[in-house]
Parts: C-alpha cells; structure tokens; sequence
C-alpha cells in the first residue's frame, strides 16, 4: 500500500496565524479603571511578596504604571515592577508569538496613552520596553521593531517630530496613516497623539503653506475629542495655519477653507467676545493675516451689496478699494447695512464666510450701507447711493468704531471728516464725482498717499 507524503508544514494555517498576530490593534481598554483595580489587586498581594499574582494580573502591570495622583507603580511597587521586567515579560516574549503579542499590548498601549517625554518614570519605562523587543517573537514584534527604526517610535524625545512627519505626510487619508503605524481612530486622544500634533503644528512655514499639510492638520483636529479650541492646541493651531501667510497670498479655495474652518470653531475674531476668549493669545501676525482676509470677504460682500441695491458707482468703488486691498494695504474692513441690504448680505454669507456686518438702524434708507475700513493710520467711511467718503485718523476721537454690532446714520454723517480739498471746498468729506473720468479716485488717492506714505498709480485704481 502506498501512504500519500505527510506534509511538512501547513503553510495556510501558519498564514493565517501570522495574519491573525501582525492584525491591527483595535482601540485600548478603559486604561485608567484598569488600572485602579490593579492597584488594589497588587496592594493585597504585597504581603506575601506577591507570589500568589496570577500571570494574568502581571501581564497587565502597564496599565497601573500610572495612576494619579498617586505615585508611578515604580515607587509604590517596587519588587513587583522590577520582577515584571527582569523575569516575567522576558519569559513571555521569548515563548509563542500570540502570547508575546498579548504581553506587548498593555506595554503599547501605555506608552501611547500615558506619554510624557520629559518624565523620568516614562523615560525609563520607554527604555525598558525598547531593550526588550529584540527578544520577542511573532509578526506583531516584529512590527513594533519596524516601527522604532522607522520613526524612533519607543524614544520619547524624538517620537512627535518623526511620527507627525510620518503622518501629515502619509499619501493616504489620515485612518489609513494610523493604520499603517498601529494606531486607532482615537490615537488623537492619547497623550503620545497630542504631543505629535503639537509637533506637526512646528512644521516649517513652508510645508505649513501646502495644502495637503493643511488638509491634514484641519482633519486631525476634526477628530479630536474636544474641540481645537477647547484644547491646549489652541493658540498653537490658530499661529500654524495662520502665520505662514504673513508676506505670501493663498489661494482662494485654500484661503476659503480656512476662514470657513476658523471662524466656525474660534467665531469671528472681529467680535470683542471672540477676541477675549477663543483668540486669546494668539499672535498679532496671525490675527493681521485673518482680519486681513476677512478685510477682503467684507469688501467684496459690500460690492456686491451695492451692485444689488443699484448703485449705479459700484463698479468703481469696487476698482479702487479692491486696489488697496490687492496691494496689501487694507488691514480691516466691516458694514453697516440697512435692514434690505442686510437680507440680502445674510445670503451672501453662504458663499462669503468672513462678510461681516452691524445694522444701519435710523438716519439711512432701508437699502443703503456703509464700508468702515483701516488703511495705514486712517479710517474711511465709504457710503453707497452717492453717499460721501469720509476719513478720520485712527486715534480720533471722531473715528467711527469697527465691529459695532449697530450703527446710527446720524452719527456717521456727523462726526467731522478729514479735508480731502485742502481747505478749497465749504465741505470736508469726498463727493464720488466724474466717476469715469477719474476725478474722486485721483483725488482720494492722493489724500491717502499725503496721510499714509502708500501710492496706487492711475492704472491700479482707474
């Protein structure tokens, strides 16, 4: 009788057994309730020097390294934490690669959520936890192994600045980064997660003006727990995404997006509630780049305001003002509107996300509005429907407030402009005049290169 050849190896269970030990961790136990009934577990079994722990109950040890505010286990536990280290983790390791696997989950784990770079408890804990991996077996070891090459993942000082690289920069949508390092859909929450974020937000001006960085950071925030705002990120985020455009322009969609982004989660920087509390401390330069670009939301709202209410001169307005704002030279701008001009302003903010607006309430027709706006040391008042052009010095106290949540038209028309006609008409304020011709353009252009030093040629504002 012939015996078929018993096989020498069963290739497709080994496969699937690789698999089942290199498969991706799912998300952490409640690390910190673990932990507190370990604690207790290991209080008891002190007494008889804790030979009567089950090797359950030390595989999981990690999770009570850190319980505040009591002490690091290290201090409370010592015999125990050194008898984890120097015999049973050892042990375990060099066994199968499943049981290696479920003693270096708590460890990994841990060190996630409990990360601290500058704590000498962690430091050491991290060290350990790198010196024994060499002697694990299986997939999942192997794994932790390429992990540290690739991005020093088990040394604390260098892990954020590598790893926030790794993954800001990953080709693929930010769960699939996470995947391909170990992590989980919550890894934003840890400790070690936050101290990658707070990295990736260091990235250099450059990197932080590509788009794709962006994106990435904008989608690491919505993940978080908590909102940005309400986080220690908070000004941190706020200075990263802002600050690189100092002296350089976005694009519009990339502009767009994160008016759209910032002003949802921070509010709108130009309300003093906003200023107080979610801007709080956040840089000048970053604050100059946002008001600025919300300057430009609010100037194009306004003409498009006028162009729906019939301003016959809108076209003009729109050419100088835009001019000034093109050139970087408007800093802030804002509206009062009429109660018709504000129902239409309030759809326009779909497609506008930093038009601002305050209610024109008495002195004004229901369609009229008025541009408040901040140009070197100046403030103008530009009102539509042939309306005047009136400018004062910052520091006047005739200047009208910006960002007022309403305004009175009487006020406006009565507090006394600068001359723009040196002294040569009965009136102080600018009358739109031969608009075609360029009469009002030349003759506000030069007011403000006689007050402020900047100059537009004919070309830039004709």
């Amino acid at each position: 009788m012939i015996f078929v050849t018993l096989p020498t190896g069963f290739p497709r269970l080994e496969a699937v057994t690789r698999a089942m030990d290199a498969a991706a961790l799912a998300k952490p136990p409640t690390i910190e309730a673990i932990g507190r009934r370990l604690r207790s577990a290991y209080a008891r079994a002190r007494a008889d020097g804790y030979r009567r722990l089950p090797m359950g109950t030390i595989r999981k040890l990690p999770y009570a390294y850190w319980c505040k505010p009591e002490a690091p286990l290290p201090v409370v536990h010592t015999a125990l934490v050194n008898r984890y280290w120097s015999e049973a983790l050892p042990e375990a390791l060099r066994s199968t690669p499943r049981r290696a696997r479920r003693w270096l989950t708590p460890l990994f784990f841990t060190y996630c959520e409990s990360f601290s770079a500058r704590d000498a408890h962690f430091q050491d804990y991290a060290r350990r936890l790198a010196m024994q991996l060499p002697r694990a077996e299986g997939e999942f070891a192997k794994r932790l192994m390429a992990l540290h090459g690739e991005v020093a993942f088990f040394d604390p000082a260098r892990v954020p600045g590598r790893l926030a690289t790794a993954l800001v920069t990953h080709p693929k949508p930010l769960d699939v980064a996470f995947e391909s390092f170990l992590l989980w859909p919550k890894f934003t929450d840890t400790a070690l997660g936050a101290a990658v974020f707070d990295a990736a937000l260091e990235l250099s001006e450059m990197q932080l003006r590509e788009w794709d960085v962006i994106a990435r950071l904008l989608d690491w925030a919505g993940r978080m727990g908590a909102p940005v705002v309400r986080s220690p990120h908070r000004v941190k985020f706020a200075d990263a995404l802002l600050r690189p455009w100092r002296r350089h322009q976005p694009g519009e969609t990339v502009k767009s997006r994160l008016v759209e982004f910032l002003v949802r989660v921070y509010g709108d920087p130009r309300v003093e509630g906003n200023r107080l509390y979610q801007w709080r401390d956040v840089s000048p330069e970053a604050l100059a780049v946002i008001m600025g670009w919300l300057a430009g939301d609010t100037l194009r709202g306004f003409m498009r305001v006028l162009e729906r209410t019939a301003d016959e001169i809108w076209r003009y307005r729109q050419k100088f003002w835009m001019a000034y704002y093109d050139a970087g030279y408007i800093q802030e701008a804002w509206l009062a509107l009429g109660w018709e001009a504000a129902a239409f302003a309030k759809k326009l903010q779909a497609s506008e996300k930093g038009l601002g607006y305050g209610r024109l309430e008495s002195g004004a027709a229901p369609n009229q509005s008025v541009l408040l706006l901040k140009l070197g040391n100046l403030v103008f008042t530009e009102w539509s429907h042939n309306g005047a052009l009136r400018a004062y010095r910052e520091d006047s106290r005739d200047a009208p407030e910006l960002y007022e949540r309403r305004y009175h038209g009487q006020d406006l028309r009565g507090a006394r402009s600068m001359d723009f006609h040196d002294g040569l008409n009965q009136n102080p304020e600018l009358r739109h005049m031969n608009s075609d011709g360029g009469t009002w353009q030349r003759k506000a252009r030069d007011f403000i290169r006689q007050h402020t030093g900047i100059h537009l040629n004919d070309r830039d504002i004709l």
